[in-house]
């Protein structure tokens, strides 16, 4: 991937990006938008925009002549960007992807590990399920990688692992010692818990299940990860480790990343990031009454200075700011479910209309975006007053005489299903054109960083992602 490049895509289209849906009305973001785009748009509808933007040879079938061409070369050049988010197949096809090599022997599809016991299953949703299955594969493989060499594999740290549903199954599974580090007390405890009663399942049940047997649950403590966690584990491990992180939110993964190069005996990785946008992570957990500044200080942070990225020599001179990162988050595979499903989130369009209206009453930057209740809205039944009184109840409260004032009565008394606009859908889908190249190049830095420090690397789509939006893992080892 090359960074200048992207840097000089990326930039000609900043003010498409920084232009986000709950702004749409205010800074009239469908004028940021070429002329021929803006009548390609209107022109389409908005199921043939959305197969043209997560088409892989960036052309509508049906009539690729009414497509710009300066919009067929952005997405070609966006395609450049993208790691391949295709899922793999089965187990030889992942061990083909992050070694390089190919291998006889592995299972010929993934195993249903957590699906198909119930002891283990209660409390586990689908998307869950599937992750862990995959894990599970892939943590075996590495095994199998690492047993011949100096370091064996004996222990897994699982980063941020919640109730711990995958630490368990691991553990199960894997027939390896396992550590679980979370930040949130009460996740410990509930993963606790449920580790208790497994065992206590285990012992009456669990025999009459073939290749099932509860030995010994993750080890557990509550902590907030800094680089120290490499001393843990190196004190944890035996002969080695691997570090797991799922779905670590923002800078969370770049501690991640240090503490696997610091730590002596961590000889492998596989690191799953999300919510790229989100900086600081403290702030959840050692100072959670200040979450609120987390948005300001992140959308703050200056060129340079983000924990985020840059990470890697590579990237150094590229800038991807808070808004970019937060566009990289967007899931492309499940567009047509979120524009073109019949039950649409109305709310989304009353809440950028009444952004407008915020902006004609205050030019306080902190009366911008504010975020406020969470407003169900029924289809030619709840007005726009309705919705504004609902959804400025407590944040947003000493605007709201101000913005009923201003509103004229017979836009208040209208509808919201009235202010669904399909300008503005085309506009976001658009806008979502961008997310894999932006969540690839965040990826790329990441695996840069890597090998920079003498470190193999490798990106590996595990998840479908469909099923699991963040599904591109990153797969290191020493």
């Amino acid at each position: 991937m090359e960074s200048s490049k992207f840097d000089e895509v990326v930039s000609k289209y900043r003010r498409i990006l920084n232009s986000r849906s709950i702004e749409y009305f205010a800074s009239s973001s469908w004028d940021l938008l070429e002329d021929e785009w803006r009548e390609y748009l209107n022109l389409e509808s908005l199921e043939d925009v959305i197969v043209f933007v997560n088409s892989s040879d960036n052309l509508v079938s049906a009539d690729c002549a009414s497509i710009p061409h300066s919009l067929r070369d952005l997405k070609a050049n966006l395609k450049l960007f993208e790691y391949n988010r295709k899922c793999v197949e089965n187990p030889s096809d992942l061990w083909r992807q992050w070694t390089g090599t190919t291998r006889d022997g592995l299972n010929a599809s993934f195993r249903t590990i957590s699906s198909a016991n119930g002891l283990v299953r209660k409390r586990i949703k689908a998307k869950k399920q599937h992750e862990i299955d995959r894990i599970v594969e892939l943590i075996s493989q590495i095994q199998i990688f690492q047993k011949d060499s100096a370091d064996p594999i004996d222990s897994l740290v699982d980063i941020g692992a919640g109730i711990g549903h995958l630490s368990r199954m691991i553990s199960i599974h894997n027939n390896i010692s396992v550590m679980a580090v979370e930040g949130n007390q009460q996740f410990t405890l509930a993963a606790n818990s449920l580790d208790e009663k497994l065992l206590l399942d285990s012992a009456k049940i669990g025999s009459r299940i073939e290749n099932f047997n509860v030995k010994s649950t993750p080890i557990r403590y509550t902590n907030f990860v800094t680089e120290d966690l490499a001393l843990k584990i190196d004190d944890f491990a035996v002969n080695s480790a691997i570090l797991v992180g799922l779905h670590c939110c923002g800078d969370f993964s770049s501690t991640i990343l240090k503490v696997f190069q610091k730590s002596e005996k961590s000889k492998a990785l596989v690191l799953f990031g999300c919510c790229y946008h989100k900086e600081f992570q403290c702030f959840h957990f050692l100072r959670p009454e200040n979450n609120e500044n987390e948005r300001e200080i992140s959308e703050n942070t200056s060129f340079g200075k983000s924990t985020v990225f840059p990470l890697s020599k590579k990237w150094e001179n590229v800038e991807i700011d808070y808004l970019l990162r937060e566009a990289a988050c967007h899931n492309n595979e499940n567009l047509e479910e979120r524009f073109l499903k019949q039950k649409i989130d109305l709310s989304r369009y009353a809440r950028s209309y009444l952004e407008k209206w915020i902006w004609k009453v205050s030019e306080l930057p902190e009366d911008r975006n504010i975020g406020m209740c969470s407003v169900k809205c029924i289809e030619n039944q709840t007005t726009f007053e309705e919705y504004i009184r609902k959804a400025m109840a407590n944040r947003g409260n000493h605007l709201l005489d101000k913005v009923l004032q201003i509103i004229p009565q017979s836009e208040l008394s209208a509808h919201v299903s009235s202010l669904r606009s399909s300008q503005f859908d085309s506009f976001e889908v658009l806008r979502c054109m961008f997310a894999p190249a932006i969540e690839s190049a965040i990826i790329d830095d990441r695996v840069e960083l890597l090998r920079e420090n003498g470190i193999n690397s490798r990106v590996v789509p595990l998840f479908e992602p469909s099923i699991s939006p963040r599904n591109l893992a990153i797969i290191a080892y020493k």
